[in-house]
């Protein structure tokens, strides 16, 4: 893993009218930015602003691992593309770290949230069985277990904007690498956010034939089988595709029934073609497709015996429950989501710079019942039962003037809605057979924004860095929670709560900042940057109207200082920052008490909060003879500052007071790795062990049970392959120690303790053949 630094959308009938204009100016806008050519840019990708094509290539070089990867012979133009990409991560004004996809697969990194545990300053959980993950940089992000909201962090699929967690479930396959980028973000591709960027890149597709065979057998009967196939058709057209497909038994087993839950059964395909139009200009093509039968997973309910008065194990696990015991019972639990889009990017190059262009639509149906509040009987499991459509567009140019002045000027836009209910199951809590709450309802946001992004070389050593970012967001929310079976007001199908209104919010946000080269491949910088997060509306169940409430949008003021460095010709890196981040109207999740002697997470802002810390983190290549060792450590500071009591004239079930910690920001985490090689006759051995651990942290504010353990993993691994790396064979136990702490816990709607655990110590082998 390379620790160097770099690489969002409303059902009103408001936003309704307003999509046709919106869309009418966003190409009366791209029609004026395509007419300044003197405006490209200078680099090939959607990265920062690199030197003029033709003048002296940038004068500092990161460190570059020269390895062969799993997926392709390695070329001097693949050597090249990759040295320059991550020289320019390497010089950027602020922090970015790299894992490549061999890394990925070393790590045994299977899904956009596993990525966390070795990114410093990242978190990631599930909040439910699996497919609504939150994502938090900094403890910047959005704490919200439904899936309707968008997070503080902008997640990319190939450039592409995925603005809801469950158009990613499957789409770590094939991967080349994996960038993060921290603080806000919006200046020079994509969408305004305020924490940061996550950009997930596949291989692309190349001339020449090739690709790799993968079959891994794991722990709980797993099998796993992915390939990747790159085969030139033409001269000029290339194809890769890409498969994966994992199978296995859950881990988790019921108390009474012994059925097995977190099973298992999820395909993943990519097909990617790249047509090569002449030498300065190529489009590529993008089509995908997800598939998910697998069984969720069941937390655990610690005292749902004790709080309803019956014995240990009747409903729940009981406080000393072994850590794969879960108590389902009758209830319906499964998984069944389908996913799929398209996209095209198109590039052309000048002798001045580049132009860009993506264009990509995503649909996904989920249909999901969970048994949310772990336990036998239904105090609130949950249906998940909707439909996603999500549309964008970004289009930029970079360009490099005089050799002193680099250019990035663009334009996005994004459209995105969602028709779904959302239905809790309560029969055993008011004692009726249906006792149901459902939100029935329809969400649609649009966003737009224009973007300007500039370095300006003041000195040979100094360059100042300017930019400028307007947004407009507009997100409508029709709909509500209806009591279903009459059990609150003896009315079946009366709304409880409900919602037909749109908001927007224009908003304008820049960065200003410095670098300076202190010797070749050492920079100093400092920046001051803005970003928001768009408000939002609650989706869940509720039985209160001031739960469902618009949360008005988030704003961050973002200061930060850092050191990067790149020592002894490439082989020791060091990255260190120090941030400062200054919230207004944070959103964040509550613990409120609802009518009906029941209480219920929501969404509410934070009027003002505070986020302090720092990150390091260092890479040592080859400085002892074929050992590789690479770390990191974040420090997390992050306080609210203005009380909260009530969300609406809701009571929180537990006050917040001023200084009180944050929700997803461990005070501290670390990692490390190290992998030794050596040659026994005409094979390598290679030996890696890698830990991770990250400090206990809130998950919600005003919740007594909502606050993780303190959470550790240990991986071994060995592999065996010939010096030429045609195949490689690996044995491999992640979580060796066999650890069991709980990853997310909150209080249920009868006020008993749900908690989800890690995953247990998993072992497996898997073998790979390079063709």
């Amino acid at each position: 893993m390379t620790y160097f630094s770099r690489p969002q959308f409303s059902s009103a009938p408001r936003v309704a009218r307003s999509v046709r204009h919106r869309l009418a100016m966003t190409a009366l806008l791209l029609g004026s930015t395509t007419s300044l050519p003197a405006l490209a840019a200078s680099v090939a990708t959607h990265g920062k602003p690199a030197a003029h094509p033709t003048a002296t290539p940038v004068h500092h070089t990161a460190p570059v691992r020269m390895r062969r990867t799993p997926h392709h012979s390695t070329s001097p133009e693949d050597i090249q593309v990759v040295r320059s990409r991550t020289a320019r991560f390497h010089s950027q004004a602020g922090t970015v770290n790299v894992m490549s996809g061999q890394e990925l697969r070393e790590l045994h990194v299977e899904s956009p949230k596993e990525i966390a545990a070795f990114t410093p300053g990242v978190t990631a959980v599930n909040a439910t069985s699996g497919s609504t993950p939150i994502f938090s940089i900094r403890g910047v992000g959005l704490d919200d277990y439904v899936g309707t909201n968008m997070g503080g962090i902008g997640i990319y699929l190939d450039g592409m904007f995925a603005p809801y967690p469950a158009l990613y479930n499957g789409q770590m396959l094939d991967i080349e690498n994996v960038i993060v980028e921290k603080g806000p973000q919006g200046f020079d591709m994509g969408r305004s956010t305020t924490g940061g960027s996550v950009n997930i890149e596949s291989v692309k597709p190349s001339d020449k034939f090739g690709g790799y065979l993968d079959w891994g057998y794991s722990s709980y009967n797993t099998n796993t089988g992915k390939f990747a196939v790159n085969v030139p058709i033409t001269k000029k057209i290339f194809n890769r595709t890409a498969f994966s497909y994992t199978k296995g038994d859950g881990w988790q087993h019921d108390l009474h029934t012994d059925k097995r839950y977190g099973a298992q059964d999820l395909l993943a395909i990519r097909n990617l073609t790249k047509f090569v139009i002449d030498d300065k200009s190529s489009l590529l093509l993008n089509i995908h497709y997800t598939r998910d039968r697998g069984t969720p997973m069941s937390p655990q309910d610690t005292d749902g015996d004790a709080v309803n008065g019956l014995a240990d194990g009747t409903i729940g696990v009981g406080p000393n429950a072994y850590y794969n015991r879960v108590n389902v019972g009758s209830s319906r639990v499964g998984r069944k989501e389908d996913g799929g889009g398209v996209s095209v990017n198109y590039e052309h190059l000048f002798n001045f710079g580049v132009f860009s262009s993506s264009t990509g639509i995503d649909f996904y149906r989920r249909n999901t019942f969970d048994n949310y509040d772990g336990e036998a009987a239904q105090v609130a499991d949950y249906h998940w039962d909707d439909t996603y459509i999500a549309q964008s567009h970004d289009m930029h140019l970079r360009t490099n003037i005089g050799k002193i002045f680099h250019l990035t000027v663009g334009i996005y836009e994004s459209y995105d809605k969602i028709d779904g209910t959302y239905t809790s199951y309560r029969a055993f809590q008011f004692g009726v057979p249906q006792a149901n709450l459902a939100n029935h309802f329809s969400q649609q946001n649009l966003s737009t924004g224009v973007y300007v992004n500039t370095v300006t070389n003041i000195t040979h050593n100094l360059d100042f860095i300017a930019a400028g970012r307007f947004s407009y967001d507009e997100r409508g929310f029709h709909g509500g929670t209806r009591d279903v079976d009459g059990i609150f007001g003896g009315v079946p199908g009366a709304n409880l709560s409900y919602l037909n209104t749109s908001h927007n919010y224009p908003r304008f946000t820049g960065r200003v900042g410095l670098r300076y080269q202190v010797v070749p491949g050492t920079y100093l910088y400092a920046s001051i940057s803005n970003g928001y997060k768009a408000g939002t509306y609650f989706a869940a169940p509720v039985s209160a109207p001031q739960a469902l409430d618009y949360v008005k949008p988030e704003n961050l003021i973002a200061y930060e200082v850092g050191v990067k460095s790149s020592l002894f010709k490439n082989r020791l890196s060091i990255e260190g920052s120090l941030f400062d981040y200054e919230y207004h109207n944070r959103q964040t999740l509550f613990v409120a008490e609802m009518p009906g002697n029941t209480t219920s997470l929501s969404l509410g802002p934070i009027s003002r909060a505070r986020t302090r810390g720092g990150e390091l983190s260092s890479t040592l290549h080859n400085i002892v003879p074929n050992l590789d060792l690479r770390g990191s450590f974040a420090y997390l500071d992050a306080q609210a500052i203005s009380a909260v009591n009530n969300i609406g004239g809701l009571p929180l079930l537990s006050n917040v007071t001023a200084h009180s910690a944050l929700p997803f920001a461990p005070r501290f985490s670390w990692s490390a790795v190290a992998r030794y090689g050596v040659d026994v006759n005409r094979y390598r051995v290679t030996l890696q062990a890698s830990y991770t651990w990250k400090d206990n942290m809130l998950v919600a504010l005003g919740d007594p049970n909502g606050k993780t353990n303190k959470i550790s993993s240990m991986g071994l691994r060995m592999e065996l392959s010939p010096k030429s790396s045609k195949w490689t064979a690996a044995v491999y136990v992640d979580n060796m120690l066999n650890k069991h702490g709980n990853t997310y816990s909150f209080t249920g709607s009868d006020n008993s303790r749900a908690q989800y655990l890690q995953t247990p110590r998993w072992v497996g082998v898997d073998l790979h053949y390079n063709f």
